[in-house]
């Protein structure tokens, strides 16, 4: 055994270090070739992933949503969740639009104004609707950054009013923006959507909505990444939050139910391919510690 080890040890010594990084950079770059809009004749056959309860009922919220009423989509993520949260909530986008259903988006974080418009075009393009119908100001607007993490959600849930004054481009909102004009509180909107990678004040930002709403007839959906999701859990099917999105392969569940067209499922098994990738490697590097060790 000690001599196996030893011609292991001599064996990995010999590998440049930087050979060990070349899969995960191919697996890494091979989501370009690989996530394609390719339009199919329907679902994809090769994703077998199947929606829980708690999606399912995701799901439900968004099917009962009523036409024609508005929602709001908290934008709370930034570049590090992008590839996470951004095709889901381009999915929900079509999904609201497509039932005529308008949309104002506001973010406790400044990266969120980039990552709502970004969404907001990939949704164009993946959507039925092109941008002649998809008008700013009239289907969506951008309420803009609002700081203090749980005091901007006490402004939200207590007083719309101040923060819907204005939208991202100081434009008054009451007399340019029907959309806005017609929100006269919170309670307004059939469903508060929160995309998430990060806590305020150390809680979830719907989780702190839904302590001051859970009285109000708000739907309160949260679509978190992976390393949210452990703050979101314990609130999941409580009084503070209607339904929860987390992690890469509910998200994944998510866009294959909304935009089946979506490869969504090579991405998933790209990301999958990776983190194995990088388990092996903790073990690799171990086991070449252990073998110097029992060298010398």
């Amino acid at each position: 055994m000690r001599n196996f080890i030893n011609s292991f040890s001599l064996f990995l010594s010999r590998i440049p270090r930087w050979v060990l990084i070349v899969p995960v950079i191919f697996l890494a770059s091979s989501r370009y070739f690989t996530i394609i809009d390719e339009k199919t004749d329907g679902r994809f056959r090769d994703f077998n992933a199947q929606p829980d309860e708690n999606e399912m009922q995701v799901f439900k919220i968004i099917e009962e949503l009523p036409e024609n009423s508005k929602a709001l989509i908290l934008v709370n993520y930034g570049p590090e969740s992008r590839y996470e949260l951004e095709t889901a909530m381009s999915a929900l986008i079509v999904a609201l639009a497509e039932k005529n259903i308008g949309i104002a988006f506001a973010t406790m974080i400044p990266n969120g104004i980039e990552s709502a418009f970004m969404a907001v075009e990939k949704s164009i393009e993946n959507g039925n609707f092109g941008k002649e119908r998809f008008v700013y100001g009239h289907e969506y607007t951008h309420l803009g950054f609002i700081a203090g993490g749980s005091i901007a959600s006490y402004l939200f849930a207590n007083n719309f009013n101040e923060v819907k004054e204005r939208d991202i481009f100081n434009s008054s909102t009451d007399f340019h923006q029907p959309l806005v004009s017609e929100i006269g509180g919170i309670s307004d909107f059939s469903a508060i959507f929160e995309f998430s990678s990060q806590t305020f004040d150390g809680v979830p930002g719907l989780v702190s909505f839904g302590v001051m709403l859970k009285d109000r007839n708000v739907k309160k959906i949260a679509f978190c990444s992976s390393d949210m999701l452990s703050a979101y859990i314990p609130f999941r099917g409580s009084l503070y939050l209607d339904g929860l999105v987390g992690g890469f392969k509910s998200i994944a569940v998510f866009i294959h139910e909304f935009q089946p067209s979506q490869r969504i499922e090579k991405l998933y098994g790209i990301l999958s391919m990776i983190l194995f990738y990088i388990v092996g490697l903790v073990v690799l590097m171990n086991l070449i510690k252990l073998a110097s060790k029992d060298k010398k």
